[in-house]
């Protein structure tokens, strides 16, 4: 607490009435004069606190994911700041979120230039990309998709799928799925899980039965 040294009131700390004490940076002790904020609840700070509580609560069951894929403990703080930025929209009373454009993941890995996927009977999943471009021959990378249904949100992560030299993988996805429309994104990353790419939305897909 800032402490006020007077010769005639002796020392004076913290706020009284209308003043303040305070210390510079210098290291001057002063009073100043206290003001409450003028509108503590103006219109863009209420629209700020329902956004921020609106994009916690819609990405809270996917703080795990973000943990793995941000390869970070701070990876719930960084979607939803991304999110904050870019996926949201409308006012306090009335927000809605464009999950077509979370993001998962970042990194200085390059994706391929072409990524395709599919629906296969049987709850599977094909995707195929590009590898005729790398740059990464020293870094094995894999890839990892997120899947996330688009009715009842649930995601699931299945991470190392494939090598990025097979340029094709199938994933299979939950029976209960069947007939379900889904948001799919991807990434690629080393085993060790040190690099990463951006993570690409690749569209909505319909699984078959």
């Amino acid at each position: 607490m800032a402490k006020f040294n007077s010769t005639t009131f002796g020392t004076i700390s913290g706020r009284h009435g209308s003043a303040v004490a305070s210390t510079t940076k210098d290291g001057q002790s002063i009073l100043k004069v206290y003001k409450a904020p003028s509108n503590p609840n103006t219109v863009g700070q209420v629209n700020q606190r329902s956004k921020f509580g609106f994009v916690n609560s819609e990405l809270s069951p996917l703080r795990d994911i973000f943990k793995v894929t941000y390869r970070s403990g701070k990876g719930m703080n960084l979607a939803v700041s991304y999110a904050l930025k870019n996926a949201i929209s409308g006012s306090a009373d009335s927000l809605v979120m464009d999950y077509t454009k979370l993001c998962f993941s970042w990194g200085s890995i390059q994706l391929p230039e072409k990524i395709e996927m599919k629906a296969l009977a049987g709850t599977n999943i094909q995707f195929d990309w590009d590898t005729t471009i790398r740059i990464e021959d020293q870094y094995p990378d894999e890839l990892n998709v997120i899947l996330m249904n688009v009715t009842s949100k649930f995601t699931i992560l299945r991470e190392s799928i494939a090598l990025r030299p097979t340029g094709t993988a199938v994933l299979n996805v939950p029976e209960i799925w069947a007939g379900s429309e889904v948001y799919c994104w991807v990434y690629f990353s080393t085993p060790e899980s040190t690099l990463t790419s951006v993570s690409k939305y690749l569209g909505t897909i319909e699984i078959k039965a």
